[in-house]
């Protein structure tokens, strides 16, 4: 193609003409034509692909269970006799990447969290809802998944006090440093 666009050129044919007779755009043609089009053109594509980066993590929020999705629903509200109950939302995920990063712990086992691997972690209310806490960006708690399956509605105390009765059943010794 490129060498028929130059051979056309050469004849004298305008853009538009050797657009319509190779059926092309007059982009590709200014591509093969213009001096330093190349250039500008792997240039645009170098910056494309900076943004991308942040383009990337923009759109895996619209995908099933991402950031976006657990910041909603940890603050659904339930209302009696509806099933999934309505959402006043006070803060936005933009906000938890604020308070958390990208890459943060997760809050009972130290383990590390990427936010951009939404199926490694879970929110959870640091105060179990069922015990007065409430759906707040303070009360919000990022965890393992495994962790939060295991605190289930228990206040974090709760839940050492289970670890501890489960470590001293088993035979280990279990002191606080």
């Amino acid at each position: 193609m490129k060498n028929e666009i130059l051979k056309l050129r050469a004849e004298g044919l305008s853009y538009n003409q050797i657009s319509e007779k190779l059926n092309c755009s007059k982009s590709v043609i200014s591509y093969h034509c213009g001096k330093g089009q190349k250039e500008k053109t792997r240039k645009r594509e170098q910056n494309r692909r900076r943004e991308c980066v942040i383009i990337q993590r923009v759109d895996r929020f619209q995908y099933d269970r991402k950031i976006k999705d657990k910041t909603e629903d940890f603050q659904r509200i339930r209302i009696k006799g509806t099933k999934l109950g309505k959402r006043t939302l006070r803060f936005s995920w933009k906000d938890v990447i604020a308070k958390f990063g990208w890459k943060t712990k997760c809050y009972l086992t130290g383990r590390l969290i990427d936010l951009n691997e939404p199926k490694t972690y879970q929110f959870d209310h640091i105060t179990p809802y069922s015990k007065g806490g409430e759906w707040t960006l303070d009360n919000l708690g990022i965890v393992c998944k495994e962790a939060n399956l295991v605190k289930s509605d228990m206040s974090v105390e709760q839940l050492l006090n289970l670890c501890k009765e489960i470590l001293e059943y088993n035979g280990y010794k279990v002191t606080k440093e």
